[in-house]
């Protein structure tokens, strides 16, 4: 995974977000991948030098035009197709000259997936980030969180500064036997939320919001990709609590419901991107999202997993 240390306002991680379909003429003077990233920087509305990726580092831009190109007696090819990742990008070339361009970021919105947040940063960094994550006010979204060793309070917190509303919020909370009186007292005020406790081990808390997840879906007559949004807070305590099996069944058990529901999901990992504990768990992710201070304040890079992409830093 290539890694891009230097700042910048053009992350490039949405790109060609929604996806783009071209033809292009073999007899054009203009070689295929001169023809493609053109469209690509047409399509973003970026300029030229802010292409952070090279053709040349992902494929061979003579192989490519050698395998499509017409036979030597003039005969167009009418089969075949290749495809390649090129900044974040799936790029599809067919024989007959047609092109498709879609990132994965795109990908993932249409589809659902999950998210990991992690980085050496104050709270309120995470706690930004995520209300971001919780949806546009402007869509009816259902919102689903797993408190692990979290008070309730942080997702009120996180609702208001989306502008969203407790009502289409369930919360789950994974607590001891034997809650004390504050954090009794604390849950009072989520009740408009639907909190639920789950009292017993890991896989209970895992069965629950499995159930919970299936049972929203049942209550919509089915989920459009991204109504649902998941949190989950936090996976440092869950991995300082567990052992590394464990952890990792969990994850990916909780992982893979959130995808057959389309749903969107975030998991917050304060620590630093590359500790162990986050590089034990972060490939089971499609996308993590490292965090850091800078000068300038709070800050982004997103590593993608499929595309084996790293962002330039951006601003939170």
């Amino acid at each position: 995974m290539s890694v891009q240390d230097d700042d910048a306002t053009s992350p490039f991680i949405c790109g060609v977000e929604a996806p783009i379909t071209f033809r292009y003429d073999w007899e054009s003077e203009d070689a295929l991948s001169a023809f493609i990233i053109q469209r690509m920087i047409e399509e973003t509305e970026i300029d030229s030098t802010d292409v952070p990726q090279s053709l040349y580092q992902r494929i061979d831009p003579d192989a490519l035009e050698d395998l499509f190109r017409p036979l030597r007696d003039g005969t167009p090819r009418t089969s075949g197709k290749v495809t390649f990742k090129l900044a974040g990008h799936y790029i599809t070339a067919h024989a007959d000259g047609t092109v498709e361009i879609e990132s994965e970021l795109g990908r993932l919105k249409r589809s659902g997936g999950n998210l990991l947040l992690t980085g050496d940063v104050p709270t309120d960094v995470f706690e930004q980030l995520s209300a971001q994550f919780i949806g546009e006010t402007a869509y009816d979204r259902t919102h689903l969180f797993a408190l692990y060793g979290r008070n309730a309070d942080v997702v009120r917190t996180r609702l208001s500064q989306a502008n969203a509303s407790l009502d289409n919020a369930r919360l789950l909370s994974y607590e001891a036997a034997v809650r004390s009186t504050a954090q009794a007292r604390t849950n009072e005020h989520s009740r408009r939320a639907s909190f639920s406790s789950v009292v017993g081990t890991i896989d209970d808390f895992r069965t629950a919001i499995r159930e919970t997840t299936f049972e929203l879906q049942r209550q919509q007559m089915g989920f459009a990709p991204g109504e649902l949004r998941f949190c989950f807070d936090s996976l440092q305590l869950l991995s300082g609590e567990e052992d590394a099996q464990t952890v990792e069944e969990f994850l990916r058990a909780i992982t893979e419901t959130i995808e057959d529901v389309s749903g969107l999901g975030h998991y917050i990992f304060p620590g630093a991107y590359g500790s162990q504990p986050v590089q034990a768990v972060s490939s089971l992710f499609d996308v993590a999202i490292e965090l850091k201070i800078s000068e300038d304040g709070p800050k982004q890079r997103w590593h993608m997993h499929d595309t084996e992409y790293t962002t330039t830093w951006f601003p939170v």
